[in-house]
């Protein structure tokens, strides 16, 4: 079999669940069996489980040509999982020194291009010092689901990326 036929029944087979049940009607009386029932069913995820890097989206909305792909392929290697909760960046010299290493770039460089990746909206500050949230639609790593929950909270208004918190208010009663 070829890599490609491997490759493609691999990535079906991460993508797709099978749920089997048995269902069993019998007498209550005599607990005799009246019939059996099987049933099968396969849920396919539409998008794969893996880093999601959407460079064409952020050249043509963002206009990140400073930013080269390399740099936004070394970032998504550091970013954490989603588990319906932000994706995290935080920068820290481990982190600074892996996408210096994968760029062959110095540090300095490194700096400025995660300066340029908040400016165009790829990473959000946050309260705490070195750390970004990203923006699940240009870059996100984790299951589609909850991917998907993330982006509802981005939007691209007037060429800019804004990240829209709600936040439940409780109200004395």
């Amino acid at each position: 079999m070829n890599k490609e036929g491997t490759e493609e029944i691999f990535l079906r087979a991460k993508n797709t669940a099978v749920y089997e049940s048995n269902n069993m009607v019998t007498d209550v009386q005599s607990g005799e069996i009246l019939y059996q029932e099987k049933s099968t069913r396969v849920k396919t995820s539409t998008e794969p489980d893996f880093i999601k890097v959407y460079y064409k989206a952020m050249m043509a909305v963002n206009a990140i040509s400073e930013i080269p792909l390399d740099f936004l392929l070394a970032l998504s290697g550091q970013i954490g999982f989603t588990n319906g909760d932000k994706i995290m960046f935080y920068n820290n010299k481990t982190t600074r020194r892996a996408i210096s290493e994968y760029c062959n770039i110095g540090d300095n460089m490194t700096a400025k291009y995660i300066k340029r990746a908040v400016e165009k909206g790829i990473l959000f500050s946050t309260q705490d010092r070195g750390s970004y949230e990203v923006n699940p639609w240009l870059i996100a790593k984790g299951k589609w689901e909850h991917i998907r929950e993330l982006q509802a909270a981005f939007q691209f208004v007037d060429k800019k990326w804004i990240r829209t918190i709600t936040e439940e208010i409780e109200t004395k009663s």
